[in-house]
């Protein structure tokens, strides 16, 4: 197989990396944008990064700073910050694991998982904006595109 990319020809602003970036960035923003307009979830004033923590120690069962941190590509400073943030909330705690005192596990409150339904109607509002003329084939073989190149990094 050849090389889809050369280095000499490759365009830096409109080609896969900056468009999965710039993608990243839009959804984040437009998350946070729903959010904040949401009648309900608008008073918790979560961000679109504190959503990502809680899905993932919710559905994924990713329960260490640590692990967020590989996860979400965060440093251990600012996940520690979101975290405190959320604790603050009601929306997590962390939770001593029985097996070592240096290691605190996350955990989604009640407060937390009744909020965590909400929140994913206003991701789903979001996607489905940014979305619009896209078929349901054309998002399957973009994931599978994407999944290809985690499974390849």
């Amino acid at each position: 197989m050849t090389d889809l990319f050369d280095a000499k020809t490759m365009d830096l602003r409109d080609s896969i990396a900056p468009l999965i970036a710039q993608t990243r960035a839009a959804i984040l923003h437009g998350v946070d944008q729903e959010f904040q307009e949401d009648k309900e979830i608008g008073p918790l004033e979560v961000t679109a990064a504190q959503f990502a923590i809680i899905a993932n120690v919710l559905k994924l069962g990713v329960n260490t700073a640590c692990d967020l941190c590989l996860h979400l590509d965060y440093d251990r400073g600012a996940m520690s910050r979101m975290i405190d943030r959320l604790q603050k909330k009601g929306l997590v705690r962390r939770m001593p694991l029985a097996h070592t005192r240096r290691t605190l596990a996350l955990e989604v409150t009640a407060a937390g998982k009744a909020a965590f339904p909400k929140m994913e109607v206003c991701v789903a509002r979001v996607l489905n904006r940014m979305l619009k003329g896209v078929t349901r084939n054309q998002v399957r073989e973009t994931e599978k595109v994407l999944r290809v190149m985690l499974a390849n990094s």
